[in-house]
């Protein structure tokens, strides 16, 4: 599908909780995701100069599925019916281990492969958090093809302002939200009408994820808050020629919300 955004009113639905690091109460949201094997904490945020940035984390593309050798979700062996998943408590496992190496499992939605990645938690790198990084409970299972892709980008628009690249970029979500759907991204724009938001893009021509700074304005000139065709859905998925690698991310200092 492709649509161009014009948006005459906001579209909820995308109100999904994220955990900043250093934040006392977890958000509990697992019911949406009950029945779902294909769970993790998906990389938002990746703060420049954390430990997250220096163990290589890939903003959006990549998911935290497991540390030292168990999976944060638990495994479900041994389960009876109704009976909770031993998933682990992570926020609480990184105080633990302030300062100890610890081995992550992650997931590539990109190259839909998994590597194993040593990172040290850590309260003096000079940020917020122990890793540096904002992370959220999501699916992986079908994400990469839970994408918005830029088709086409009118003159002057507020997405060629923000140096959106038609066919090569990919609309990704912002530092609390992933844009799995068009809805979703039609809430942060009418949320942000005439205000400036941070969002995360993909480029299939650079391999790389970008912050782009984007204001969605009714009065550029044009029609709808962006100006943009975007397409979604199977036919707008990864390319197969950036499929063989992980990405990389620009990183690059963020406001942190919404």
């Amino acid at each position: 599908d492709s649509k161009s955004f014009i948006i005459n009113e906001a579209t909820m639905g995308n109100e999904a909780s994220t955990y900043q690091e250093g934040e006392e109460d977890y958000p509990e949201e697992y019911a949406k995701f009950d029945g779902i094997e294909t769970l993790g904490y998906r990389v938002l945020g990746v703060q420049p100069n954390s430990p997250a940035s220096a163990a290589g984390l890939v903003s959006f593309l990549d998911f935290l599925v497991g540390v030292n050798g168990e999976m944060l979700m638990g495994s479900g062996e041994g389960l009876q019916e109704g009976d909770e998943y031993d998933d682990i408590d992570f926020p609480a496992l990184l105080k633990e281990n302030n300062g100890k190496e610890l081995e992550l499992l992650v997931h590539n939605i990109k190259s839909n492969s998994q590597r194993l990645v040593n990172i040290t938690p850590s309260s003096e790198w000079g940020g917020a958090g122990l890793l540096g990084v904002t992370i959220r409970l999501d699916n992986y299972g079908g994400a990469d093809e839970r994408l918005i892709r830029v088709l086409s980008v009118e003159h002057n628009s507020p997405a060629a302002i923000a140096g959106l690249v038609p066919m090569t970029d990919y609309l990704l979500g912002t530092t609390s939200s992933s844009f799995d759907s068009d809805s979703a991204l039609a809430e942060v724009l009418m949320v942000h009408s005439d205000r400036i938001v941070e969002i995360y893009v993909y480029s299939s021509e650079t391999d790389l994820v970008r912050v782009v700074t984007l204001m969605p304005t009714l009065s550029w000139g044009g029609r709808g808050l962006l100006g943009a065709e975007i397409g979604t859905g199977y036919l707008h998925g990864f390319p197969k020629s950036c499929r063989n690698t992980d990405g990389a991310s620009v990183e690059r200092k963020i406001r942190m919300g919404v």
